[in-house]
């Protein structure tokens, strides 16, 4: 239930938000009919905290268990979206979490990138991807690529402190 609605809140703040336009080539062919309308990042909150579901942010609190991550709202008629996430850390975490239980992650050999790779449907549009604080999480800026279907769509750059 709480991922429900915290999905129909993504939705309505991503179609309010402002638009990120990543124009359609016709000669990309079928593997890039897409457009980025908007991208965010954030918080998610518990409904329980009284604070907004999604909260965009610049600045992640350095508190255990505390979610983040980014929305993406597509303008697609392709069923299925291929996206890659490259997430850079300024110093390596002491863990990664749990194994992917949908796509693929690898870390880099120095540890400080995490690549996730999945294929979804997108809901009304909607990608995202979500992290969660983590004891040893580095302080400093993180930084968060986005391709999809092979293509840069978005940069996130936030702190952690």
């Amino acid at each position: 239930m709480n991922r429900l609605i915290a999905l129909l809140s993504l939705i309505a703040l991503v179609l309010c938000g402002p638009a990120v336009a990543l124009p359609l080539n016709p000669t990309d062919g079928p593997s890039r009919v897409f457009e980025v309308v908007s991208a965010d990042f954030g918080l998610f909150n518990s409904a329980e905290s009284g604070r907004p579901l999604f909260e965009s942010v610049k600045v992640v609190p350095l508190t255990p268990d505390q979610s983040y991550g980014w929305v993406i709202l597509l303008r697609t008629n392709k069923p299925t979206i291929k996206w890659r996430e490259e997430f850079t850390l300024p110093t390596k975490p002491d863990t990664w979490g749990a194994p992917e239980s949908q796509g693929t992650r690898s870390v880099s050999t120095d540890g400080r990138v995490s690549i996730t790779e999945r294929e979804v449907s997108p809901e009304r549009g909607i990608i995202f991807n979500s992290w969660a604080v983590a004891p040893g999480d580095p302080k400093g800026r993180y930084v968060i690529r986005v391709f999809i279907e092979g293509s840069l769509a978005h940069v996130f750059e936030f702190d952690v402190q």
